[in-house]
């Protein structure tokens, strides 16, 4: 049994990507192959998204399904998962009402063979049409017929997921039990799947609220209840949650979630001293150290922030990541050549540079009058990455800042040409236009993007304050008013 109701988009397997290449040549160089029912089955779920729970289905999507369970039928017209897979794919077209499909499901035969299959198939096609208790009935006669204990809680995570209501509680908690009671699977890894499915739902809070009340000595029901709070933005209560995990444990972890919540809460002091007992406790747990100065500069605690990265550097010298947290911290500060060494320490250890640090270089370059040398790195960037919009409004800001409006406007128009109809150029143009006294381009470019989308228009006006005193800009802005 490999199936699985998880709702996150799983990274295809080798297997299925070589089906999906076979089949998608066979279309393209109208060749013939040989698929079997389970190969056809497999391409169906792939371009629903099946087991993803993909939904809406993108139209391209559903085309791609019908192409394949036609041409499934057409081959193997007897095939009882076939056929429900048709009957479900009607559905899915609209072509059938919900009513109509478990009228229908209710009146399928099952196989003789492949029983299990079958069932689960089914199973899964009544829970995305929200009739729950079937799917619980078909997965609990499953239970006795499961080869092994990895199969059983497989199949209990799948009942547990099944449940979205408060009223389900008891459910949830026996299928707890149960999963624990297999002992394939410890506490911190089914209160994590727990934690992920139920990710943002009012159902959260209430089930680790009732685990930490069976379990009160569970430090990751400690935990992921303090996380659920903290999700709902329930802070006091979060922080009383992980004070009860740090606690009960050495773990770390309780302690760094603890110091995030009281940054939430403006507690920075109780913050940082949660993050430096966490590494006191975990001196190994460097991994965490550039997260916490990214976390910090966020904030604006510069000097937290550098500590944190100075303390990633010291424990592995090749922490590029750390390199980079610190060349932002001292840009910020205007401490631009620090910038600039970090920045370089970072390109000799890696070899590369993601984009952003090559415009931090760059707005570097040009603060300690390097400007050949900023101009350099743009046009590098716009021939390795011509549509990454950053590059091309990071390039035209930097001609506007010496006040060459014309270039501005020039290097805007190289970017439509590559990104047509882009909203962000198109309000840029505007402001270029405006800046250089081009009250009928400016209007012209304001408008095209104004109705491309306005709900950008911030883009625009946070540029430059004066130009939205301009009578045309205002009349164009209001459009959305009247």
């Amino acid at each position: 049994m490999n199936e699985n109701f998880n709702t996150e988009e799983e990274e295809w397997d080798e297997d299925e990507r070589e089906l999906v290449a076979r089949y998608e040549n066979t279309l393209k160089n109208r060749q013939s192959s040989f698929f079997d029912v389970d190969d056809y089955e497999e391409l169906y779920f792939h371009y629903m998204g099946f087991y993803r729970d993909m939904n809406p289905i993108p139209n391209d999507n559903l085309k791609k399904g019908s192409a394949v369970i036609n041409a499934a039928i057409a081959q193997y017209p007897k095939s009882e998962i076939l056929q429900l897979l048709q009957t479900f794919h009607l559905y899915r077209e609209n072509r059938l009402s919900k009513k109509m499909l478990v009228g229908k499901l209710e009146q399928i035969r099952f196989p003789q063979f492949d029983n299990e299959h079958f069932t689960h198939v089914l199973a899964h096609i009544y829970r995305q049409v929200g009739e729950r208790k079937k799917a619980k009935e078909l997965l609990l006669s499953l239970l006795d017929k499961a080869e092994d204990d990895e199969d059983k809680t497989l199949l209990y995570y799948q009942i547990l997921f099944l449940h979205e209501k408060e009223d389900d509680l008891p459910n949830i908690l026996d299928c707890c039990n149960q999963i624990l009671k297999i002992g394939e699977v410890s506490s911190e890894i089914l209160f994590w799947e727990i934690y992920e499915h139920y990710f943002l739902k009012p159902l959260a809070v209430p089930i680790f609220e009732a685990l930490t009340q069976r379990l009160p000595f569970s430090m990751p029901a400690w935990l992921y209840l303090g996380k659920s709070c903290a999700d709902m933005l329930r802070y006091e209560q979060a922080v009383q949650a992980f004070r009860y995990g740090v606690a009960l444990s050495d773990n770390p972890m309780p302690l760094v979630a603890l110091g995030y919540t009281l940054a939430e809460m403006d507690r920075i002091t109780e913050a940082f001293e949660c993050f430096q007992e966490a590494i006191a406790r975990e001196p190994k747990l460097t991994v965490l150290y550039a997260e916490m100065g990214e976390f910090m500069h966020g904030l604006e605690e510069t000097e937290h922030a550098i500590h944190f990265f100075s303390m990633a550097l010291d424990a592995d010298k090749q922490d590029t990541s750390a390199m980079l947290g610190l060349a932002f911290v001292y840009s910020d500060m205007e401490r631009y050549e620090d910038s600039i060494y970090y920045i370089m320490e970072a390109k000799r250890t890696d070899g590369e540079l993601p984009t952003e640090a090559w415009l931090l270089l760059a707005d570097d370059y040009i603060e300690v009058n390097r400007d050949e040398d900023a101009v350099e790195i743009y046009l590098r960037l716009l021939k390795q990455y011509p549509k990454d919009v950053e590059v091309w409004l990071a390039y035209s800001n930097y001609a506007a800042l010496v006040e060459d409006y014309q270039m501005a406007c020039g290097i805007i128009h190289q970017g439509l040409a590559v990104l047509p109809d882009n909203p962000f150029l198109l309000y840029r143009m505007a402001n270029y236009y405006f800046l250089d006294r081009d009250i009928r381009l400016g209007t012209t470019y304001l408008y095209l993007a104004f109705h491309s989308n306005p709900q950008l228009v911030s883009f625009f006006t946070d540029y430059d304050e004066e130009t939205n005193q301009i009578p045309e800009v205002i009349s164009i802005i209001n459009l959305d008013k009247t």
